[in-house]
């Protein structure tokens, strides 16, 4: 009896607890070291310090405080890690880590049939959710494409967007044509979107802002290009980069969405368009480019002068030693 009770008074090894602060701790946290004495303060310790429990891993740790526990530790990290990139290259889907260049024939001609018509489809790699999502397909009797089309509705809270897919829109279509199924209240599918959309319809397409998320530009992830309602999707996707399908913002603003700035440089759309146009060329290796051709006919230009100043240097040569042989023949005769 009295061995338990000098064990109870003895102060615990670790302090007391961290979250209570009225018993002693018995429980340290793996990850952020927080000691506590029961179940109740480590959840009360995990949801106020949002941590899982779960010791870090790859936390750099010095040689000199390493023990058996943190070597034993890294090795199965490291053999889990092997396993793991062993199963990725026996998976023939996740084994590719770059744009496949040989395509099925369906997305081959759809990929043709869009640079056909001045827009830069990227296709993904089958494991990307984008790729799985995407439905946009070439009708090839009919010659016309049918976009997967994102809409993204921006709200007046930045933060607020509803995300609406349309998976078969025609090419041949306008963008307000397109849009009226959400922005028209005589059909059902606005009806149904009316508590969402709610500033939009009031706004109508006419007071209604579109903007394309831009790829294959600099900072593409803050910047959008202006679209017109009035004209057709085709025409609107022209000189574009498309990444699978477009996504398309509509804001009853006239000002870009929250955090994206507009393209609005000539020059800009002009190298992106220049870019569109070499990467769908095919390389030519034995093609020079137009600054070595200019230099290469700089330096033939050039080389005939060269050979002229060799040629009047060896003739002054010929003259000094033309003049000395004279004038020692002159000190050679008597007088």
């Amino acid at each position: 009896m009295t061995e338990t009770n000098s064990q109870a008074a003895r102060p615990s090894r670790l302090g007391n607890c961290e979250v209570c602060a009225s018993q002693a701790a018995r429980y340290a946290c793996p990850k952020c070291e927080v000691k506590t004495c029961c179940v109740a303060c480590v959840q009360i310790h995990k949801r106020e310090l949002n941590c899982d429990g779960k010791r870090d891993r790859t936390k750099f740790m010095p040689i000199s405080a390493m023990t058996e526990r943190e070597f034993m530790s890294d090795y199965c990290f490291l053999e889990e890690c092997t396993r793991y990139t062993e199963d990725r290259k026996q998976d023939q889907i996740k084994r590719y880590t770059q744009q496949q260049r040989q395509l099925p024939l369906p997305q081959h001609r759809l990929r043709k049939a869009a640079q056909e018509r001045g827009t830069r489809l990227q296709l993904l790699l089958p494991n990307f959710s984008r790729h799985k999502e995407n439905t946009t397909y070439l009708n090839w009797k009919q010659r016309r494409i049918y976009w997967h089309i994102e809409w993204l509705f921006v709200h007046a809270t930045a933060s607020s967007v509803t995300r609406l897919v349309d998976k078969h829109c025609d090419e041949e279509r306008t963008l307000a044509d397109l849009l009226s199924k959400y922005l028209d209240l005589l059909q059902a599918e606005a009806l149904e979107q009316r508590k969402l959309l709610q500033h939009h319809q009031t706004a109508g397409i006419g007071q209604l802002s579109l903007w394309l998320r831009a790829e294959g530009v600099q900072r593409s992830g803050q910047r959008c290009y202006r679209l017109a309602a009035h004209q057709t999707l085709r025409a609107n996707l022209a000189g574009k980069t498309i990444v699978e399908f477009p996504a398309i913002y509509i804001s009853y603003e006239a000002r870009p969405p929250a955090g994206y700035d507009l393209i609005d440089s000539d020059e800009e759309v002009e190298a992106a368009k220049s870019n569109n146009k070499r990467s769908q060329q095919p390389q030519d290796p034995e093609a020079k480019p137009a600054a070595k051709r200019n230099k290469a006919a700089a330096k033939s230009t050039q080389q005939p002068e060269l050979h002229d100043i060799y040629g009047l240097a060896g003739s002054f040569a010929a003259d000094d030693n033309s003049c000395s042989s004279s004038s020692s023949d002159e000190e050679a005769q008597p007088n």
